[in-house]
């Protein structure tokens, strides 16, 4: 056992608790959606590894009446000291290459397990060179994952939508398909019948009146992008427009393209988009893509797709909308720098909505909204598997948990260092437009806080479920009363500070005690003071369950106590020894639990023993695993982790 001494004031806070460094469903449709996904194959080539792209022009024509498009795409890139023998680009084997150009040659290629291979260019050149290749095919794109390249009827209307995430955007032109690597920009040309509306990234720049009733739309997105957020949205929408006024004054253009039959159910939610862009804005800071535009773009999917400055929308929630927005900050702005750490994305944008919650229904709607997303089961945060499209976007762990993990870290650090942190991540010359992994957020973590996060984000990120609490108190014949805080967790012990609320005579105290061990306790100490309750962490910061075990007795004399010592022996193969006492009037009962909380045998039940006592536990007749022997007086609980071995 270990003491902590502290003593009560009305109010105390210690800041010592880690070592110092020198609305709707519609949102999580995605994780929903991804639990029928197949597996894909995610993993970089060696000599994709080898090549940076740059840049990356796509040019397509539509043909609605055939399901089919000619493309024309170009990559720009370079290599450096490291060279590849080609330039392996993914690309759908379902689509047709009809020709491959290095600048202006044509080239021979390998088009074949869905990866374009084109010969490198010339011979070694010691200080790496760049690229320029063309590639022209045709075909109709594969449906995969969430969409990716749909053609769509909605209304009788033509429809064409796109959902490249994780690893779409292979499916309907050439690429580097991976967040790891963002084309500092990208021209986005489309050829469509003249009465559809054509959105995407970026700005548009210009509409082209073509022969044959046909219109072209070239829109460009200059701020870096990755392949996943490549987005089009086309159908003949209504358009109208809102703005975005930041605090110096400037404005931002938001667009909306909506079914003509949304726009009244639409249209009052999508209003608030702006007075959400300005919460973030101070929350996160400046909306990242301020020189271009933000906007919402339905499409024929059920839920939402965060496409850098065009948010898909299959719904209108204020849930919906928040989440989305809050991703052009945690997930375009900065993207997982590979799907391991796709809580870089989700959870933030989770815990975007809790955000929007607190802005505008109060703390009390913040904290209900945090426990109505709580997941409490197994597996880590960490994707260990990211070629499965369902474990990337595991709805309780890659949104639930992660939301609260951000929930977690804001008061561990406190509320303004944390939100200082939000604005020195998004701010970081290293990460913001490029990507990232937990250790690149938990470095700048550690930077603005002075804190050594390395438990918190080890526990919660690499390691599974979360701590089970039980705390007691009783008198301390010296002074004061001694608090007993166990984690009964058959798991690693978590790490944390703990909120202790203490009431009673002459006490109405917060204290926070720092909490890492199997058992610890903590001496609390003043003169004519008795505690009549203390609560744990009651404004639910922790993701935990607890259970309280000790207080005074109907008299208000010192606490009514029960007491199991160890099992002896632990592990046993048949019988173990449980010895356990009591104090006061109430009867005992001792049983035995499982590990999944099945009671399995009454050993004493409603008998008055006070003393101490030895029950023999007989268990030949069950089989091996953890068990819990649990000890119940009164409303007093105490209770023993033995494992049974044969």
């Amino acid at each position: 056992m270990e003491k902590r001494f502290l003593f009560i004031f009305s109010f105390i806070f210690l800041n010592f608790l880690y070592p110092q460094k020198d609305k709707s469903t519609e949102y999580c449709s995605k994780a929903l959606m991804a639990e029928r996904m197949i597996n894909v194959q995610s993993t970089l080539t060696e000599y994709q590894e080898m090549i940076d792209i740059t840049y990356y022009k796509i040019d397509l024509d539509i043909n609605f009446i055939n399901n089919d498009v000619v493309g024309e795409v170009q990559v720009n890139g370079h290599v450096g000291f490291q060279q590849p023998d080609s330039i392996e680009l993914d690309f759908t084997t379902e689509l047709t290459v009809d020709s491959v150009f290095i600048y202006e040659t044509l080239t021979n290629f390998d088009h074949e397990n869905n990866l374009l291979k084109i010969p490198a260019p010339g011979s070694t050149i010691p200080e790496g060179y760049e690229f320029q290749i063309t590639v022209f095919y045709h075909g109709t794109p594969p449906q995969s994952g969430f969409g990716s390249f749909t053609f769509d009827w909605h209304n009788g209307f033509d429809h064409v939508w796109t959902l490249s995430e994780p690893y779409g955007a292979r499916t309907w032109w050439p690429c580097k398909d991976d967040p790891s690597d963002k084309a500092d920009s990208v021209d986005i040309i489309i050829t469509v019948p003249e009465n559809q509306i054509v959105a995407s990234n970026g700005l548009l720049i210009s509409e082209t009146d073509l022969p044959n009733n046909r219109i072209e739309y070239h829109w460009k997105e200059s701020y870096p992008i990755c392949t996943y957020l490549v987005s089009l949205a086309i159908y003949p929408y209504t358009v109208w427009q809102d703005y975005y006024v930041s605090t110096t004054g400037d404005s931002m253009p938001i667009d909306f393209y909506v079914y003509p039959e949304n726009y009244n159910l639409s249209h009052t939610n999508y209003l608030k988009t702006k007075n959400m862009i300005s919460f973030f804005a101070d929350k996160f800071g400046e909306y990242p893509f301020f020189d271009e535009k933000y906007g919402h773009a339905d499409f024929g999917w059920g839920g939402g797709m965060e496409h850098q400055t065009l948010t898909s929308m299959g719904g209108y929630s204020e849930w919906l909308i928040a989440h989305e927005l809050a991703h052009q900050w945690w997930g375009d702005l900065i993207t997982c720098a590979s799907f391991h750490h796709i809580w870089l994305n989700e959870g933030f944008a989770r815990y975007g909505e809790a955000l929007w919650e607190e802005q505008t229904g109060g703390t009390q709607a913040y904290q209900s909204y945090m426990d109505n997303h709580a997941y409490y089961g197994p597996g880590t945060i960490y994707v260990e598997n990211p070629e499965n499209i369902s474990a990337i976007f595991n709805g309780n762990l890659s949104y639930n948990k992660a939301g609260w993990v951000v929930h977690m870290l804001r008061h561990v650090v406190g509320d303004s260092t944390f939100f200082e942190i939000l604005h020195s991540y998004s701010s970081n010359d290293s990460l913001a437009y490029a990507s990232a992994t937990t250790e690149d957020f938990q470095s700048v973590c550690e930077d603005v806080s002075g804190i050594d996060l390395n438990d918190f984000f080890q526990q919660w990120i690499y390691g599974e479920k979360y701590p089970q609490y039980r705390v007691s108190w009783q008198a301390d014949p010296a002074d004061g009363y001694i608090i007993q805080i166990d984690q009964l967790q058959t798991t690693g012990y978590f790490h944390m500070p703990i909120d202790l609320f203490i009431t009673g005579t002459n006490v109405d105290s917060h204290i926070v005690v720092d909490n890492y061990a199997e058992s610890q306790t903590y001496h609390v100490g003043g003169f004519g003071t008795i505690i009549d309750n203390i609560e744990l962490d009651p404004d639910n910061w922790i993701l935990k369950n607890v259970e309280y075990n000790v207080s005074t007795d109907e008299d208000n004399n010192l606490p009514h106590t029960v007491s199991l010592s160890p099992v002896y022996p632990n592990p046993f193969n048949s019988f173990a020894s449980i010895w356990y006492s009591t104090s006061g009037k109430n009867s005992s009962t001792l049983q035995v639990y499982d590990i999944t909380g099945k009671l399995v045998e009454t050993l004493v039940n409603g008998v008055t023993k006070t003393g101490e006592h030895e029950v023999v536990w007989n268990a030949s007749n069950y089989s091996s695993g953890v068990y819990f022997v649990q000890l119940q007086s009164g409303k007093y609980v105490e209770t023993q982790k033995i494992i049974l071995i044969k």
